[in-house]
């Protein structure tokens, strides 16, 4: 719904208008808001445009990066304690071409009807919770992912933009054109400040990235892969069915095994090409078991300024979440050894538990 109805109709128009009979309804929902706002886009554009263009971004950004479920919520909710980082929120996620001219409005209108508590895993929502930039990829240009949620039969199409590898140059252009827009935008509406963004599939485009901020600094953040499966299965049954036009034919864990495989065999290919002293990977259950050092860490590593002024604020954050549980799950020795045979090369480089089929 945060789409300019041109690129609503180009993705009805590219999937043949498609929909499933059941998703009539929200296809009808859909072209009805974003028709109502677009005037409202086309002012931005207007008013805006030239402005975002000439903004200046003078400090690289930070990326932290991962697969879904491996903590990279909770890494940037605990640095953006620091206030002197920018960051994307729920409702600019949604919106993209309105927070410049019409942000009061929107907030207004979508803060009703946030849910308190994030579906799959509870934690707390807010129209200023920190959010993915893909969602604003995907309303930009259609060349995500996330695109192929709407209209799964096209999926093998879409999947191509994770790393861009087999899509044209034409088409990586586009994304990268895209991309530095709303870097150029986020940073005009955040006044300068340093951004601190998180997306998992930036996890696949490193080299993209680089050729935009050479010297951009990367958090990866990883987890234990048997646990990381699971929710990331939970985050599917329980989020992408928000999206769907089409009833999907795939079979869900193949799906989860072969993103992830993909993902981190173009990261670990591509972290090469990182200047050593702006990149750092962090262990999910040490950042749980001593947050402290850990962002220190971060901080000494990437040389983000003072780390010592912002610990009060820190430690106030954890205690707020003192009532928290981390989902559980029973892994059986079969599970066990279906995820160590497809994932075996991150659990064996990461020094998880190596799983045998005798």
């Amino acid at each position: 719904m945060g789409s300019s109805l041109v690129v609503w109709l180009k993705l009805l128009w590219k999937s043949k208008f498609n929909v499933d009979f059941i998703y009539i309804p929200r296809v009808i929902a859909i072209t009805l808001v974003v028709s109502i706002f677009y005037p409202l886009v086309l002012y931005e554009k207007i008013r805006f445009n030239k402005r975002i263009k000439m903004t200046e971004i003078n400090e690289n950004p930070i990326f932290i990066v991962g697969h879904w479920r491996t903590g990279t919520t909770h890494l940037q909710n605990l640095m953006l304690e620091d206030n002197r980082f920018g960051y994307l929120n729920l409702v600019e996620a949604t919106f993209p071409n309105l927070i410049l001219g019409s942000y009061k409005l929107i907030y207004t209108l979508m803060k009703p009807l946030i849910p308190e508590k994030r579906p799959m895993d509870n934690m707390m929502m807010s129209p200023e919770t920190p959010q993915e930039h893909e969602f604003v990829l995907t309303n930009f240009c259609l060349l995500s992912p996330l695109t192929a949620l709407f209209f799964p039969s096209n999926r093998i199409k879409y999947m191509q933009y994770g790393s861009f590898e087999e899509a044209t140059e034409k088409e990586r252009e586009i994304w990268k054109k895209n991309f530095l827009y709303f870097c150029k935008k986020l940073t005009l509406l955040k006044e300068g400040k340093r951004l601190l963004l998180k997306n998992p599939l930036d996890t696949f485009r490193i080299k993209l990235i680089l050729e935009l901020f050479p010297n951009a600094k990367f958090i990866n953040i990883y987890r234990d892969p048997y646990k990381v499966f699971f929710s990331t299965v939970k985050l599917h049954k329980t989020n992408t069915s928000l999206f769907w036009l089409q009833k999907p034919d795939y079979e869900l864990d193949e799906f989860v095994f072969d993103m992830y495989k993909k993902m981190y065999r173009q990261f670990y290919k591509d972290i090469e090409t990182i200047s050593k002293e702006n990149i750092i990977e962090i262990k999910y259950e040490i950042l749980i078991d001593n947050p402290l050092n850990e962002l220190e860490k971060i901080y000494e590593f990437l040389e983000l300024g003072n780390f010592e002024s912002i610990k009060p604020l820190i430690v106030e954050y954890l205690d707020s979440l003192s009532d928290y549980e981390v989902g559980k799950y029973n892994i059986s020795k079969r599970d066990f050894q279906r995820i160590y045979s497809n994932w075996y090369e991150t659990i064996d480089r990461w020094g998880y538990k190596k799983i045998t089929s005798e």
